[in-house]
């Protein structure tokens, strides 16, 4: 007989095996790092993108323009990079640019590497388009926000705003959406052999960007940042899971399934691409990189209960 919990482990043992398989290659050198960065642009550039077109092109009208879903996504993660905003601000003394990035570490939710292959595996492939939308908002609200934030604050050159905005306009994660938004309201349709194109593209994003996370992981060191990458992480794997819980069931309505899908969204570990804004901005690289790996670790474990909770739902 089947137990509560047999959908779940069926769900997560497979998306984090292939993250422990990208971890041992990288441990054991059979992928050496060049290999490593050519894979992540590869699902960066291309298979990511391909997935959230398809994910939004094959959903109607009224599903992607989910106002409460959408701003239960945004409220939950403001919340929750407030949270490490203050927390950072007025606990540490932090800069403020300091602030920035550890906000971004407390909300920025690996949804578009994670999630999206995640609830597909788990609740089926109606759950891509909600985890795409909330890719969307949360690279939206967090991340691009960061940008620009970091940018008047850490790099306050003329123009800063503007290279900012241009850079989240251009981003493979946000137009790919905008143009399957587009084409869904003027009821365009794509030619067959260019959506299967974008489907078998597609289907090589999550093991490629689940495997990537596993070598990712295995070339940092845990060792530094350790003490100070804690409070993040703590906040990214409990506060934001539990906002967006309290938004989707007490305080906005919401369609049960998407509400369902946005919790376990908010449960993700901290997007690697965070430590790309810490290099690229010479802030809290070892703190970052360390909230990466220990957040990941760290959520086998929260995310699978945060999916044992909601089964029943």
């Amino acid at each position: 007989m089947e137990s509560a919990l047999d959908p779940v482990i069926g769900a997560a043992f497979p998306v984090f095996a292939l993250v422990a398989c990208g971890v041992l290659a990288g441990r054991f050198r059979l992928i050496n790092a060049g290999s490593s960065e050519a894979l992540n642009r590869f699902v960066y550039a291309f298979a990511l993108p391909a997935l959230l077109f398809v994910a939004v092109y094959r959903g109607s009208l009224d599903e992607i323009l989910s106002g409460s879903f959408l701003l239960g996504v945004i409220l939950a993660t403001l919340g929750t990079a407030l949270a490490g905003f203050a927390l950072s601000h007025f606990w540490s003394s932090a800069s403020p640019a300091e602030s920035v990035l550890r906000a971004l570490n407390a909300s920025f939710a690996n949804t578009g590497y994670l999630g999206i292959p995640l609830v597909t595996v788990a609740y089926g492939e109606r759950a891509a388009l909600p985890a795409a939308l909330a890719t969307v908002a949360t690279n939206i609200v967090s991340f691009a926000l960061a940008i620009v934030c970091l940018e008047l604050l850490a790099n306050p050159r003329r123009g800063g705003m503007g290279r900012a905005l241009a850079g989240v306009a251009r981003s493979p994660l946000i137009w790919p959406i905008g143009l399957a938004v587009v084409l869904v309201a003027l009821g365009v349709k794509v030619p067959l052999p260019i959506e299967r194109f974008a489907a078998l593209l597609a289907a090589a994003a999550g093991p490629c960007a689940l495997f990537a996370i596993g070598l990712f992981v295995s070339q940092l060191s845990i060792r530094s940042g350790l003490a100070a990458s804690w409070p993040s992480t703590a906040l990214k794997l409990l506060l934001h899971p539990l906002l967006m819980a309290l938004l989707a069931y007490y305080v906005l309505t919401m369609d049960p399934f998407w509400a369902k899908i946005a919790v376990v969204c908010a449960s993700l570990p901290l997007g690697a691409t965070a430590f790309v804004l810490a290099q690229r901005y010479k802030l809290l690289e070892a703190e970052t990189s360390t909230g990466a790996v220990l957040s990941t670790a760290a959520s086998v474990f929260t995310v699978s209960l945060v999916m044992t909770a909601l089964a029943g739902r």
